[in-house]
């Protein structure tokens, strides 16, 4: 029963970040929003798990290996994320190709800091779970983790650990996923050059922001789970523009007053319209 709440209680941080995943919002916005929210509800179950306590050790061992790890790599996930971000260079694709993979460089160097840790997170190890997590484990000889989150009564020898290994994993999936789009963007850009005529986009780039934020809320691409900030990358590819910021090109949208905030879909909407009762008169 304790578990459970908790869990529901890290089901609803994980929602609740999604959301700021899928706004495009900036790294400073994002981290601004984020961390008082990750830090909210982490009080909040501290104060619960301080109070009430565990039923048994399962479900403390449970805890501290399950869920206090995801609470605590959410918020280490958002530093990782900003530090990237506002780290990336201003420059040539292959600037920012180098940047990526120099990142992932150095995320793989985490893993090989704490290798009996990470290989015990890797392998879901349990023998020495009555060491690892529960509170005020005596680990006598065994391998000493980084305890860098020593709150009283909410912390066990691998917890923090865990959670490391948790936030940079989700770094470096990102990071490949970028090196991905990247590679995207060559094999597009070779094809325009190479195969296919040269096309680009003469309108507002606004309109081709507002047409890709429809392909990714009616999740047409990858069976919805592409980015808008990888299909707006596509789209520039394809195009040959620059769209911009997804976040910032979904405030211009929205705050249109004197016309329709769907502009140029409902342009697109009247056209087929009219072609298809032309075409049936």
């Amino acid at each position: 029963m304790y578990n459970q709440r908790y869990e529901k209680c890290l089901q609803d941080l994980q929602a609740e970040i999604k959301l700021l995943d899928e706004a495009g919002i900036s790294p400073a916005d994002r981290i601004r929003q984020s961390v008082p929210i990750i830090s909210r509800v982490t009080a909040d179950v501290r104060e619960q798990v301080l109070q009430d306590g565990f039923g048994d050790a399962a479900q403390e061992i449970s805890f501290f290996k399950q869920v206090k790890p995801q609470m605590l790599a959410l918020r280490l996930f958002e530093t990782l994320f900003y530090n990237l971000c506002t780290g990336k260079p201003e420059g040539t694709p292959e600037m920012l190709k180098a940047y990526y993979e120099a990142e992932l460089l150095q995320v793989f160097r985490e893993f090989k800091v704490n290798p009996f840790a990470y290989a015990y997170y890797k392998a879901g190890a349990c023998e020495l779970d009555h060491f690892y997590f529960i509170r005020d484990a005596k680990l006598h000889d065994l391998p000493i983790c980084e305890l860098i989150d020593p709150s009283p009564g909410f912390s066990t020898a691998m917890d923090y650990s865990f959670a490391k290994f948790i936030a940079y994993e989700k770094l470096r999936d990102h990071l490949l996923q970028q090196l991905t789009n990247e590679l995207i963007r060559e094999k597009v850009s070779g094809a325009a050059l190479n195969e296919l005529p040269m096309i680009r986009w003469t309108g507002d780039s606004i309109n081709l922001a507002e047409l890709g934020y429809g392909i990714w809320l009616t999740g047409q691409v990858n069976n919805g789970h592409a980015t808008i900030t990888e299909i707006l990358a596509v789209l520039e590819s394809i195009f040959n523009i620059r769209i911009g910021t997804a976040f910032r090109r979904w405030q211009s949208i929205s705050r249109r007053k004197r016309l329709s905030q769907t502009k140029y879909t409902d342009e697109m909407k009247a056209a087929l319209v009219k072609r298809l009762d032309d075409e049936n008169s």
